[in-house]
């Protein structure tokens, strides 16, 4: 199942909702993608909370004399660096995450060799010190980059996302969501994403031997 590629057009035809409405006349295809798309969102941002495998996305740099590369182009559709997820291939040792004040203390400071650290701003990724013309690390090595990027939306063509791990979830939360549509219960809809969460942490724990971080509390 893991490799078969499974559209979102069969997740929708193969749903509750479809098999009560096969006429379409409640729910259309259209509608039923969105519910789908919600939860392949509101999953998405639980694997980062998880940092989990399953939504981690592999890039690579190439590294110039220069400070800053911007993230569209690069590492498209970021949302968040993954755990010693930047190093050089050559080198293989993560960089060490810091904040953008480090880039100000560090001023102009360059090397001939490697930077050791890294930071993110909203649009770029940073190194520090800053590669030297001529810099080893420019001629030697990509600079690897394992990250957590924006699902895709689907359209009803596309592949469904994490190996098909999440169908049935999705499915469950498309479903839910669709028979609360008339109703606009909001406590009904918190409690339809809480069994998605449940869901997803059951997931991911069995996936995981050492076990997911605990989901942050709600405010």
């Amino acid at each position: 199942m893991a490799d078969t590629s499974v559209t979102a057009q069969t997740i929708v035809d193969n749903s509750v909702s479809r098999r009560k409405d096969v006429d379409k006349t409640n729910w259309g295809d259209s509608e039923l993608l969105a519910y789908l798309n919600k939860a392949i969102d509101n999953i998405g941002m639980m694997l980062i909370y998880l940092e989990s495998e399953l939504a981690i996305t592999e890039g690579a740099i190439t590294p110039t004399a220069t400070q800053q590369f911007t993230l569209s182009g690069n590492l498209d559709n970021f949302w968040a660096m993954s755990r010693e997820g930047v190093y050089f291939l050559a080198v293989e040792t993560p960089l060490t995450p810091v904040v953008y004040g480090a880039k100000i203390r560090n001023k102009s400071t360059e090397t001939a060799t490697y930077p050791t650290s890294f930071y993110v701003t909203s649009t770029a990724l940073g190194l520090i010190p800053v590669p030297a013309s001529g810099a080893t690390c420019i001629s030697a090595s990509a600079l690897k980059c394992r990250y957590f990027a924006r699902p895709t939306t689907l359209t009803l063509a596309s592949t469904m996302p994490y190996k098909n791990v999440f169908n049935e979830s999705a499915s469950l939360f498309m479903d839910s969501v669709a028979a609360l549509r008339d109703d606009m219960d909001m406590a009904a809809y918190q409690e339809a994403r809480n069994v998605l969460e449940s869901l997803v942490l059951k997931v991911v724990k069995y996936r995981n031997p050492i076990g997911p971080k605990a989901l942050p509390e709600k405010g």
